[in-house]
């Protein structure tokens, strides 16, 4: 019996270490699968940061090519920034690759592949942008500029309107116009009785004296003195829900002191230094339309000689209380500094325009004389007078004799005959333009007709008498002078249709390159448009008709009753220098299939 269960022992030591070996075996191979699978986690983990490196280092290549140009486009954008590739930190087999691409949305994406162990574990990731080009600045995006200082004793209003829109209408008038200059702590003087439907931005002290109201904000480096002198605005026609009694429409913050002798606020009063009632009036009223916290705010010292007014509280407590005596941090009116013209953030004279009309006159260019006093413009019958014509479209300028009319020996010599020639204008090469010397219109005709023409004068234009300028519908008149510019037509005009051409310029431009005092001198009963550009000259303009457009000069000075309107769409005029920023806006990402497909290890069979 004993013999029969020789070797069962054995048998059984067998079997279980066969049960134990599949256990192990089991335990190896699971182990195994788990090393696999976390082996691919971690190359996959590779790729992807692998690609996420791509994307942030094509931004970076995106970022530094909006700083070297901010005007750039999108398709320029991409054509500039170029491709980002490299290798990661962890080995030479983990390598990123980028590229920048604009999708059917009109979106800017960048792909990035990130690669690991030569392509064994691939991450394709796509990140979204918006984009917003930048937009060239331009010279005439304000209503009045004056670098070293502006005055104003006009009795017409100052407004805005949008000539893509239609002409200009006063009740379709929008409160927008901005008054400024742009040279270290230069001032803004506002006398006479120009309602100013806009606000008013000085690098140095404001004074505002004036017998009516502005609708927007007082801002100033140095100090705002506010003596409106009137009781009820003239205007009739103020923006809806101003108050007929007030001065300022908007906040009055200033950098250094407000002096407030008389005039009602609509909002509040911030000085970083004194707050000052010279006079405590009784028509000193501020109304905190905004309910902000504080009334007024005082970085040093509120000073009333006389006492301060019993209305001078702000819930029963005095504006002399120590609570509104905080400094407000009215920050600066970006000013170009004369020390350091290069490193300021706004400029005079972007253009350069000195440099730019000299590099386009012709001093040996023949003088120009329009002179003639027959019979005056009837508009819709035939013109008896001679016609000095411009048009593009015909290669050259020429005398329009209308009917019958002949130049008479009597009128002198007959005006020359310009030739176009081709300059570079703003970096556009291969510009038509006319040269002349001086320019005389001594009651004569100048007809525009046909495109845009450039004129290059390198003497004086001048106007007078019964003179007039007529500018065809789609034409446009610009002109580069380097003397100086008097407009004084007694009883003539200048007709067109107002705003920019479909070429985008305005339908007419002065820009000078003077750099003497008075360089341009315009007064004209009638209706005129212009963008005038002249940072080197005073620009004064007695405005009895309404002018419309926009002016920038070295100093401006405007009066007369006929009012001065902004066309806001003359912001569209490039060649200001400075440029809105572009902007990137992250939309998200995503990963996508590899570009090419993955192949799985073969797995060992136990």
């Amino acid at each position: 019996m004993n013999n029969k269960q020789h070797g069962f022992t054995l048998i059984t030591v067998l079997i279980l270490t066969s049960m134990a070996s599949i256990v192990v075996l089991n335990s190896l191979r699971e182990n195994i699968v788990q090393e696999r699978m976390s082996g691919n986690f971690q190359k996959k983990m590779n790729s992807r940061l692998l690609a996420e490196k791509g994307v942030f280092e094509e931004a970076k290549l995106l970022q530094q090519a909006l700083l070297n140009d901010k005007t750039l486009d999108i398709d320029g954008l991409i054509a500039a920034t170029g491709n980002a590739s490299g290798t990661g930190l962890i080995g030479t087999d983990a390598t990123y690759n980028a590229s920048l691409s604009k999708n059917a949305a009109g979106e800017l994406e960048i792909a990035s592949l990130g690669e690991r162990y030569n392509g064994d574990a691939q991450s394709n990731l796509v990140a979204r942008f918006g984009f917003s080009p930048g937009k060239a600045g331009s010279p005439f995006e304000n209503a009045i500029v004056g670098c070293e200082g502006v005055s104003l004793s006009a009795s017409g209003r100052i407004d805005s309107y949008d000539s893509s829109l239609g002409e200009y209408e006063a009740d379709k008038a929008e409160a927008a116009a901005v008054i400024g200059t742009v040279y270290k702590d230069k001032d803004v003087t506002l006398s006479g009785a120009s309602t100013i439907w806009g606000s008013v931005h000085a690098t140095g002290s404001i004074i505002f004296s004036g017998s009516s109201p502005i609708t927007g904000s007082l801002r100033a480096n140095n100090n705002i003195t506010i003596d409106s002198n009137f009781t009820v605005s003239t205007d009739p026609l103020l923006p809806e829900g101003f108050p007929l009694d007030t001065a300022v429409g908007g906040d009055v913050l200033s950098a250094g002191d407000v002096i407030w002798k008389q005039g009602k606020i609509l909002g509040v009063v911030r000085a970083n230094n004194d707050l000052i009632f010279p006079n405590n009036s009784a028509s000193t009223i501020l109304v905190n339309k905004n309910n902000e916290p504080l009334d007024v705010m005082y970085g040093n010292t509120l000073k009333a000689p006389a006492g301060l007014a019993e209305h001078l509280k702000q819930d029963g407590i005095a504006y002399s209380d120590a609570k509104f005596k905080q400094s407000p941090g009215v920050e600066l009116v970006p000013y170009q500094d004369p020390d350091n013209f290069e490193a300021s953030k706004v400029q005079c004279d972007p253009i350069d325009i000195e440099s730019a009309v000299n590099d386009l006159t012709d001093p040996t260019a023949e003088d120009i004389v329009v002179n003639h006093s027959t019979t005056t413009l009837v508009v819709g019958k035939p013109e008896t007078r001679v016609i000095y014509e411009l048009a593009p479209k015909i290669g050259q300028s020429k005398i329009a004799n209308p009917g019958s009319y002949t130049w008479e020996s009597w009128l002198g010599e007959p005006p020359a005959t310009l030739n176009y020639q081709l300059a570079t204008i703003n970096e556009q090469v291969d510009q038509k333009v006319l040269k002349s010397g001086s320019f005389t219109l001594n009651n004569g005709n100048l007809k525009v007709t046909g495109g845009d023409v450039t004129l290059i004068v390198s003497g004086d234009f001048i106007m007078t008498g019964d003179s007039f300028i007529d500018i065809a519908v789609d034409s446009s008149l610009t002109l580069y002078i380097s003397g100086t510019v008097s407009m004084s037509a007694d009883d003539g005009a200048i007709t067109m249709k107002h705003g920019l051409t479909e070429s985008g310029k305005p339908v007419f431009s002065i820009y000078s390159g003077f750099t003497g005092p008075d360089g341009i001198d315009i007064s004209a009963n009638s209706d005129l448009y212009a963008a005038i550009y002249a940072p080197k000259t005073d620009v004064n303009v007695v405005a009895n008709g309404g002018f419309s457009g926009s002016i920038r000069g070295k100093t401006v000075t405007a009066s007369g009753d006929g009012g001065i309107h902004h066309d806001m769409s003359l912001a569209n005029v490039g060649g200001g220098g400075t440029t809105a920023d572009a902007k990137l806006v992250f939309l998200g990402w995503s990963y996508k299939v590899p570009n090419k497909s993955i192949e799985e290890p073969v797995e060992s069979k136990i």
